[in-house]
């Protein structure tokens, strides 16, 4: 049983670590960004390409993978969304064309991940990272595993602590809240959403980076499933809730190591998704809406 519960933890530290991002751009910007998937095997892309054929150590491919993911998140923002919201006028207009944008966007960085993995599953080389099994109290945990768990744990307490208590954090949910008042009262809405977008894909690359080294391998299509799940997160944790979004993804892979053990592996999702429906019937709103960025 505590292995089992020790699994669902790393699992649900990556889908933290992927939903975080998700939550940043729908909640702070509207955007719901359909390529923020990409962005995280981007991430993993990263780290293969540089590792290739150098040794590297993890601590400068997660890093390089960070900045390269944040990055392309921005040009995002800078080549599409923005001008798609300048164009429409509209906040909450200009939501479907940019939802088009970064289904395009999307499928464009999918075909540049095939063209370098030759559409085949690539992975990082065991000399970035050392992996070690250790037995801690009766469980087999491997420093990967730990890695992962403190990671997720740092950057997504490190968020919400800053969301909530910073004067930058306090900027983006007045953005969230009214983008045309934050100008009027000096903060800039377009360098927030750099930033905000610069955040949501460098917790994309960490992610990607990190389930690539537990998994072995990475290609091209890895986040089709995991976009899915990511939403499934948010949606329940209440769109633009940092702390909502982080107990949902625990309580989602909770639900998933649980159907595999107990129930059937085949069912993994039918069943994860199917508790998510009941529980979004009796609140439609989401666990967590009290902590929830205000939109208009």
């Amino acid at each position: 049983m505590s292995q089992h519960l020790l699994n669902a933890i790393v699992l649900g530290s990556i889908y933290t670590l992927f939903a975080l991002g998700l939550t940043l751009s729908w909640g702070v910007l509207n955007v719901l960004n359909l390529a923020h998937g990409a962005i995280f095997v981007a991430g993993g892309l990263t780290a293969y390409v540089i590792t290739k054929d150098s040794a590297l150590s993890l601590w400068v491919v997660l890093p390089a993978a960070l900045i390269v993911s944040g990055l392309l998140a921005v040009a995002l923002e800078v080549v599409a969304y923005r001008p798609l919201r300048k164009r429409v006028g509209d906040v909450h207009a200009a939501e479907l064309p940019m939802l088009i944008a970064s289904v395009g966007a999307a499928f464009m960085l999918t075909g540049i991940g095939t063209r370098i993995t030759g559409n085949q599953p690539v992975g990082i080389p065991d000399g970035v990272f050392h992996v070690s099994s250790h037995d801690i109290a009766g469980l087999r945990i491997t420093n990967l595993e730990i890695l992962i768990i403190v990671v997720a744990l740092a950057l997504s307490i490190g968020l919400a602590v800053f969301v909530r208590r910073s004067r930058h954090g306090r900027a983006l949910r007045a953005l969230a809240q009214d983008p045309y008042t934050c100008g009027l009262l000096g903060i800039s809405p377009e360098r927030m959403a750099i930033a905000t977008m610069f955040v949501s894909g460098a917790l994309a690359g960490v992610a990607g980076v990190l389930l690539t080294m537990q998994q072995s391998a990475i290609e091209a299509h890895s986040w089709e499933p995991l976009l899915l799940k990511g939403f499934a997160v948010i949606v329940l944790g209440a769109v633009g809730s940092v702390w909502g979004a982080i107990i949902a993804a625990y309580l989602l892979a909770v639900a998933e190591i649980g159907t595999v053990v107990y129930i059937s592996g085949s069912l993994r999702d039918g069943v994860a998704f199917a508790l998510i429906l009941v529980l979004l019937l009796f609140r439609p709103q989401g666990l967590f809406t009290r902590t929830a960025w205000q939109r208009s």
